[in-house]
């Protein structure tokens, strides 16, 4: 019976099939049917949200491709409008500053007419003043170069009074 024995022990079938009552064993100890069905649940669960995070990518490009699909008309139209203000501007700037020419021009002008009124009175008076002087002198020297008519003048101013 010991040589019965010793080639049971002996025999790889035997120890195969140990080995394999063990893993049985040590299976059913530490769930691992269990554990193998979470992993797999787990693997199906990351190929799940892998493929929701795929379909929401692809929605969020499709939604920015849409939103960049009209960005250009919209920065034309953008800068076509920024181009009407900044004419209507330049416009308004170019008025104000007609009108600021226009004022300052009347002003330089009422200014030019008010010297040249000034300067005219001060020309007639100096003008007087000369021509009375001038006058004087003339009187002056008729009288002194005809004294009868000195003489004839004052007879004149008194019959007259």
């Amino acid at each position: 019976m010991s040589n019965l024995w010793n080639l049971i022990v002996e025999s790889n079938t035997f120890n195969f099939a140990i080995l394999l009552l063990i893993f049985a064993v040590l299976a059913e100890k530490i769930h691992l049917s269990d554990k193998l069905e979470k992993i797999k649940l787990d693997i199906i669960n990351a190929i799940e949200n892998a493929r929701l995070e795929r379909e929401n990518a692809n929605s969020e490009l499709i939604s920015t491709r849409k939103s960049v699909e009209h960005l250009e008309d919209e920065i034309k139209s953008r800068l076509n409008e920024a181009s009407k203000k900044a004419d209507g501007v330049s416009e308004k700037i170019f008025e104000e500053m007609q009108k600021q020419i226009n004022s300052i021009e009347k002003n330089m002008h009422k200014a030019i007419e008010s010297e040249e009124k000034t300067l005219s009175a001060k020309a007639a008076k100096t003008t007087l003043q000369n021509s009375v002087e001038l006058a004087a002198k003339h009187i002056k020297t008729v009288l002194k170069n005809n004294p009868d008519l000195h003489n004839k003048f004052i007879e004149e101013s008194i019959g007259v009074l």
